[in-house]
């Protein structure tokens, strides 16, 4: 049972990791609200562009300005 547990928080060890690399490489994903049928110039979640923040580097930048803000 514990090498199963250790196997599975290895797993999610490397997901996280690689998800981390890729936000890091590519910041901006496919917005999903006007992705599949083009861009749409009245979305509000891309301003048209067709392309949005990941998740993961709204939280790097969010606690990168966190950080940033309180130690000044």
């Amino acid at each position: 049972m514990a090498s199963a547990i250790i196997l599975l928080v290895l797993c999610l060890l490397i997901v996280t990791l690689c998800y981390i690399a890729r936000c890091l490489i590519s910041p901006w994903g496919i917005c999903r609200r006007c992705a599949p049928g083009g861009k749409n110039r009245t979305c509000r979640a891309c301003s048209g562009t067709g392309m949005r923040p990941r998740i993961g580097w709204q939280l790097y930048t969010h606690f990168r300005r966190l950080h940033r803000d309180g130690t000044r």
